[in-house]
């Protein structure tokens, strides 16, 4: 039994190494950072009537950014750093050098983005043996979940911890055969919930909402995401002259009721000639893009680590799997910002806010260009008149 745990987590020798996988992931790392902190203040600016959407949506990319942070932290910094502090590099080996923030915010990450995924099936496929509950209850209950099912998936990750080793990431797993039993268990179960069972759900999820998407009903369905909007008028002074400048004008319709009508549920319904409904497009099935991501992103650790758990293989932390492995993961982290700020009609309206406030600017500037040569062209009187009118 001690050759095998030695192996699970043992370094490479090329540990210090910085290959082009490195370079490749510390790009991805700078540009996940700057999407997700762009998306997340952005998130933070918006309000929904039910939060239960929007405060998976925030975890989701608090988690992303950290990750994003910590990933390119382990990249360019030391992984077994020494203070000459004792109490301090303990703390640094326990909590940084065995990985436990990477897993922690990985970990949160993806089970945000399940239960968020879960939360929009019930809205969009209106199931409803869920409203016996308040929307408190499962808010908190969302919350509790994603962050001690997190935390408790992430413990074993502290027994690997060696405080009074040279070096404390490298150090081989501890040959007690309790901590072995939990590392192998937490290792097979993680693989079956996070590698087979999410993405089994999420697939079944996308299913479902292409066939809704398909079908043709009579009937509302009206898209929380797509009702998201940044903080109200009054709340925030000047912001209703911003809007006025900026905007432009839209026809209005001859019926004001109808017009607005269909302006709330644009992107969600379409009417047919024989009164059904048909679905189209909204911001809810962002689902089926970041389920996408999810298994692009995940599936490769799971099925490495499931090999190495098994005994086939060897987890080498710095090896050319691993490596790749994180690769993807920070691949995962740069496509999420992307595909929630063009589903989100309050996030993608800021392109055309921001096009609309550079096509004013440049009129403007224009408009004093042309100025400046209508002046230039102009001479003055005293100038073209004749010599006997200037005595």
């Amino acid at each position: 039994m001690t050759r095998g745990p030695e192996t699970v987590m043992r370094c490479c020798p090329a540990y210090m190494w910085t290959t082009e996988t490195d370079i490749c992931a510390i790009m991805l790392e700078i540009f996940g950072f700057l999407a997700n902190l762009t998306v997340t203040v952005l998130l933070f600016r918006l309000y929904a009537k039910k939060a239960e959407g929007l405060a998976l949506l925030r975890i989701l990319y608090s988690s992303c950014l950290a990750f994003s942070l910590i990933s390119f932290t382990e990249h360019v910094g030391a992984r077994s750093p020494h203070t000459g502090n004792a109490h301090l590099d303990g703390l640094i080996c326990v909590f940084w050098s065995t990985r436990f923030l990477f897993w922690f915010t990985h970990m949160q990450g993806c089970q945000s983005l399940f239960y968020f995924a879960c939360n929009r099936a019930f809205g969009m496929l209106q199931i409803t043996n869920h409203p016996i509950t308040t929307e408190k209850q499962r808010l908190t209950a969302y919350m509790l979940v994603v962050f001690m099912g997190s935390f408790i998936g992430t413990l074993p990750h502290l027994l690997l911890a060696k405080p009074h080793s040279k070096d404390c990431a490298c150090a081989p797993v501890p040959e007690n055969f309790a901590i072995q039993t939990v590392l192998y268990a937490h290792a097979f179960l993680w693989v079956v919930i996070l590698g087979l069972i999410y993405p089994a759900v999420l697939v079944y999820i996308c299913i479902a909402l292409v066939l809704r998407l398909r079908s043709k009903v009579r009937g509302t369905l009206v898209d929380e995401i797509d009702d998201l909007s940044f903080l109200k008028p009054e709340s925030s002074p000047g912001y209703l002259n911003t809007i006025t400048k900026v905007t432009p004008v839209m026809p209005t319709s001859t019926h004001p009721d109808r017009c607005d009508d269909n302006r709330t549920r644009a992107g969600t319904l379409a009417t047919l000639g024989d009164g059904q409904i048909t679905h189209v497009w909204s911001a809810s099935f962002c689902v089926i893009p970041l389920t996408a991501a999810y298994i692009t992103g995940t599936s490769f650790e799971w099925v490495h680590q499931l090999l190495s758990a098994a005994g086939f293989i060897n987890y080498q932390l710095r090896s050319s799997a691993q490596q790749f492995s994180v690769t993807l993961m920070n691949l995962l982290s740069a496509f999420v910002p992307l595909i929630i700020f063009f589903h989100i009609p309050a996030m993608r309206s800021l392109i055309f806010v921001a096009i609309s406030s550079l096509q004013t600017r440049c009129g403007k500037v224009r408009v004093m260009d042309a100025g400046d040569l209508l002046c230039t062209a102009c001479t003055s009187p005293a100038v073209e008149a004749p010599a006997h009118l200037e005595d």
